[in-house]
């Protein structure tokens, strides 16, 4: 499982790292907490990517 810190996150979507800490404590995002200290598993961000995409209607 790769991990990722939030400030390796931020870059990857284009969310600032004071956005994802907020998400976090809101629980809006998957995330993992180690030693207090906060890691992001690559393939959760990933479906939870998925799960935010909207359908296009044709």
């Amino acid at each position: 499982m790769k991990l990722m810190k939030i400030n390796e996150l931020s870059e990857v979507i284009g969310l600032s790292e004071s956005t994802i800490y907020k998400y976090t404590c809101e629980k809006r995002i998957p995330y993992i907490k180690i030693n207090n200290s906060v890691r992001f598993s690559v393939d959760d961000i990933e479906e939870w990517i998925k799960e935010k995409r909207v359908a296009v209607i044709k």
